[in-house]
């Protein structure tokens, strides 16, 4: 069972490195700007129309909050392709089941994929959700990756651990 879970864990992370392609992709052809006007700002309305304080407008929309949507495929396809050998992500043990995996490889597909790079996106999209919800017909079954069963098993350790260490200190104070 564990072979079909690290296949299922190795496409899922294909999808992810299209994601990661595709936010590339976007990134090469509309990199956010680095156009500050700061000599050509003034403390006043440059006309009619224009208020100063929208002189760095093209700054905002390119590094705000606006200007997140052209980081998405990238940092969605990034943060899945670390989902095969985490690092930093078996801290909080995601994705736990291929229930998880199969829900972030849905949402992949529609915030990080389906909208960018025309026909590649949605190529990309739909194989990302057909593999989401064939993850999520094996989290039914009870299929796990390698991977997840290590998971499961050091938790298990902590766990008893833990118990065990609390069941000492209550027979210590008795």
């Amino acid at each position: 069972m564990a072979f079909i879970g690290d296949v299922l864990a190795y496409a899922g992370t294909v999808t992810s490195v299209f994601s990661l392609i595709i936010g590339i992709i976007f990134l090469a052809k509309k990199f956010p700007s680095f156009d500050l006007k700061f000599s050509t700002c003034y403390f006043e309305d440059p006309d009619e129309y224009t208020y100063w304080v929208d002189c760095n407008s093209k700054w905002s929309s390119n590094w705000g909050m606006v200007g997140i949507v052209v980081w998405v495929p990238f940092l969605m396809g990034l943060f899945g392709t670390f989902m095969l050998r985490p690092m930093l992500l078996e801290v909080v043990g995601f994705p736990r089941n291929f229930l998880q995996y199969g829900l972030w490889l849905i949402i992949q597909a529609m915030f990080g994929n389906m909208g960018y790079c025309g026909k590649l996106g949605v190529i990309c999209g739909f194989a990302s959700i057909a593999l989401g919800l064939v993850c999520i017909v094996a989290a039914a079954f009870g299929i796990k990756s390698h991977r997840m069963e290590q998971m499961e098993k050091l938790r298990k350790q902590r766990y008893a651990g833990a118990y065990s260490s609390q069941e000492d200190s209550n027979e210590e104070s008795d």
